[in-house]
């Protein structure tokens, strides 16, 4: 049968001159950049990362994250904070914070700990990108602990992420065996950092985080190119990285479908991949709740929810971006377990935002669906407005 509720359409855009020079935001959300540096409009009024990556004179290539071309010009334009004393101070500080608090406060599990503390400290001394990555991270961590004022910290926070990027975009460009370890470290520190700018990101009217989903699909592609490097270096942090997520890779050949979610698929559309795009998301929502243990959620899970952005269908970000009910329910499940997951700094209440803001959208024919995110949230002693 086919789905009851039709996609909803997007609003009708005004017609404009394509912009190949915008803002990577700009471009995945096929809207008008106006390429105000070092942050355009949009991304200023939705909280996103605003990533310049395509230079004026260069304007049919694609980006360097994702063809390996040279750093755009606008990323050359970013003026570090001038060399002082207290730069250097604040430097040291970031650091030994993260040392201290941060860098244990990624760790997921024990097997992983060691990449987001001694390993990825020792690298940093060699990689700007991860240098900078790292105060950026701590500086987020220091406001979300309320141990500088919310506009300092996140005005440092946004100095060394730009910083970051642009050093990042230099790595990319010219991958190679000796900076792919960099490359990987600044990637995941980044994801960091989009996980934790969902908590405050605006809900009214809601969209769904679209971009969010996009830009960490995304990264997968750098660990692909990165396994192309590695593969003959076991001993590299890069393929040590990835071997340590093979349990997690191994999940998506899970073939247990959730039984609630499961009738999800008898709807059909006549396009082969939107349906695989949907298999996969409910087959790997499968493999989370198989590995559930209430006794220990973050342990259990924690990897794994965080790891569902990187290996969905490029796809399953279209269909959530088109509203479709479908989507918007596995969107939900998934928004479910990381509510979970509130005690991560980095994730906080985003899971339970989300779950809120989707059933504003969801036509009422579909609500039915929301029961199970909405039951995991009432577990929380949360209320549901």
């Amino acid at each position: 049968m086919n789905e009851s509720q039709q996609p909803r359409k997007r609003a009708a855009k005004l017609f404009h001159k394509k912009s190949r020079t915008g803002c990577q935001q700009c471009r995945s959300r096929r809207v008008k950049c106006d390429e105000t540096k070092p942050i355009c409009s949009h991304c200023d009024r939705l909280a996103l990362t605003c990533i310049y990556d395509r230079a004026q004179s260069d304007t049919n290539s694609a980006s360097p994250t994702e063809s390996g071309g040279q750093p755009s010009k606008a990323a050359e334009t970013i003026v570090d904070p001038p060399e002082s004393e207290s730069r250097r101070r604040l430097e040291l500080r970031l650091f030994h914070h993260y040392m201290a608090e941060t860098g244990p406060s990624l760790s997921l599990d024990p097997a992983t700990a060691h990449f987001w503390n001694a390993t990825i400290c020792r690298l940093a001394l060699e990689s700007d990108s991860t240098l900078y990555a790292i105060y950026m991270v701590s500086a987020l961590h220091m406001q979300k602990k309320n141990t500088m004022t919310d506009t300092k910290a996140l005005d440092i926070c946004q100095t060394y992420l730009n910083m970051s990027i642009r050093e990042h975009h230099r790595d990319v460009a010219e991958i190679n065996l000796r900076n792919v370890e960099y490359i990987v470290l600044t990637s995941s520190l980044l994801r960091v950092y989009g996980f934790a700018r969902l908590q405050g990101r605006s809900l009214e009217p809601y969209t769904p985080p679209v971009d969010f989903l996009r830009i960490t699909n995304t990264s997968t592609a750098l660990f692909r190119k990165a396994l192309d490097f590695t593969q003959d270096h076991p001993e590299s942090v890069a393929s040590k990285m990835i071997d340590s997520a093979a349990d997690l890779l191994a999940d998506l050949e899970f073939k247990e479908l959730p039984s609630d979610l499961s009738p999800l698929l008898n709807y059909e559309t006549g396009d082969k991949k939107t349906e695989e795009a949907y298999a996969r998301a409910i087959t790997y929502i499968g493999s989370i709740r198989k590995a559930l243990d209430e006794k220990n959620v973050v342990k259990s899970i924690a990897r794994r929810t965080i790891v569902f952005p990187m290996v969905m269908h490029k796809e399953f970000a279209d269909l959530v971006e088109e509203l479709r009910p479908r989507a918007l329910v596995i969107l939900a499940y998934y928004f479910g377990y990381l509510s979970m997951l509130s005690e991560i700094w980095w994730v906080g209440d985003s899971g339970v935002r989300e779950i809120r803001a989707i059933e504003r959208v969801m036509p009422k024919e579909w609500l039915g669906w929301l029961e199970w995110p909405r039951s995991v949230v009432r577990d929380q002693g949360v209320k549901m407005e």
